[in-house]
C-alpha cells in the first residue's frame, strides 16, 4: 500500500464514523471507485456527499477529483509489474502489436456503445425531442472534450434549424446562460457531471427557469440534480483517461439519436432545411 491509500490508513483513527465508512469502502473497492461520482460513492457508503467531500479535505486535498487522480496513480502502480501495464483502464500493454491495439480500441468503443444502447431511456429521449421542438432557443454547453461534442451538436442541428448556438469561451458560456429563460433549452455535455464550469452554468440557467438536458456518465451528480432530463452514456473513463475516444463516441451516439428523432418528428421541414443548407455550401466543394 502506498500513496493516497497509505495516507488514508495513517489518518484512519482521526476520521469520523461516517468518514471511516468511506475509507473502508475505498480499501475494498479502490478500482471501481475510479469510475464513480461523488454522489455515487456517498450512496454506496450510506453517507452524504458532504461527508465524502469532508473526507477529501481531511486528507488535505482540494476535492474529490484530486482524490480520484491520486487513487488512480496508486491503482496504476499496484497493477504494474516488471514494467508492464501502465494504463488504468487495463486496455493496453507495452508489447501490443498494431493489430492488437486496433482490435482493443475497437472492442472498447463497441463495449461503450453497447452499454449506452442497453441503458437508453426511450421515454427520456422522446421528452428531450419534445423540448427541442418547443424551445425558442437551444444552446449547447460543454468544456474540454465535451465542448467539442457541444460544437458538433451545434453544427449538426444548424443544418435543419436556425435557433441553435454554442460558444467555446467559458466566460461567454456564462453570459449566454444568464440570458436564457423559460422559453429556451440548454443541452449540457459533461462526462463527470461535476465540472465546476458546467455546474455554475446550470445554476445560472435555472435561476431564469431555463429547461435543461444533461448528457453524462453519472445520472446522480451535482450537475444532474437540477436537470429536467438526464441521458446516460456508458463509457468508463478513469481520472487519468481524460479525453478517451469512447467517451466522445457515446456522446455523439446520443446526439445522433436526438438528431434523427427530431428529423423524423419534423420530417418535411427538416428535409427542406437540410436541402437548403446543403445547397448553400455546394459551391465550396470540388
Amino acid at each position: 500500500m502506498s500513496g493516497i491509500l497509505q495516507t488514508i490508513e495513517e489518518n484512519y483513527n482521526q476520521f469520523t464514523k461516517s468518514e471511516k465508512k468511506v475509507a473502508d469502502y475505498i480499501f475494498k473497492n479502490s478500482q471501481s471507485v475510479l469510475y464513480t461520482s461523488i454522489t455515487d460513492l456517498a450512496e454506496l457508503c450510506g453517507v452524504g456527499d458532504t461527508t465524502v467531500f469532508r473526507f477529501c479535505k481531511d486528507l488535505k486535498l482540494n476535492g474529490y477529483q484530486e482524490f480520484k487522480m491520486l487513487l488512480a496513480q496508486d491503482v496504476t502502480v499496484s497493477n504494474t509489474k516488471d514494467g508492464g501495464l501502465r494504463a488504468v483502464t487495463g486496455m493496453i500493454e507495452p508489447g501490443d502489436t498494431v493489430e492488437t491495439l486496433c482490435k482493443k480500441a475497437l472492442a472498447a468503443n463497441i463495449t461503450a456503445l453497447e452499454e449506452t444502447f442497453h441503458g437508453l431511456d426511450y421515454e427520456a429521449i422522446s421528452k428531450s425531442v419534445d423540448m427541442l421542438s418547443a424551445a425558442k432557443r437551444i444552446h449547447f454547453f460543454g468544456v474540454g472534450s465535451s465542448g467539442v461534442t457541444a460544437l458538433e451538436a451545434k453544427q449538426k442541428f444548424m443544418r435543419i434549424m436556425p435557433n441553435v448556438d454554442y460558444v467555446a469561451d467559458g466566460h461567454m458560456q456564462h453570459m449566454a446562460a444568464a440570458l436564457l429563460d423559460s422559453r429556451d433549452l440548454a443541452v449540457i455535455f459533461s462526462y463527470s457531471g461535476s465540472t465546476k464550469d458546467m455546474i455554475e452554468v446550470h445554476n445560472l440557467l435555472k435561476k431564469n427557469g431555463c429547461k435543461s438536458i444533461c448528457i453524462t456518465r453519472h445520472a446522480k451528480s451535482v450537475l444532474t440534480a437540477q436537470a429536467d432530463i438526464v441521458l446516460s452514456c456508458g463509457s468508463n473513463e478513469g481520472p487519468l483517461d481524460g479525453g478517451a475516444a469512447s467517451t466522445s463516441i457515446v456522446q455523439l451516439y446520443l446526439l445522433d439519436v436526438l438528431y434523427l428523432q427530431y428529423f423524423i418528428r419534423h420530417y418535411n421541414l427538416a428535409w427542406d432545411n437540410k436541402s437548403r443548407t446543403t445547397e448553400a455550401i455546394a459551391a465550396k466543394l470540388l
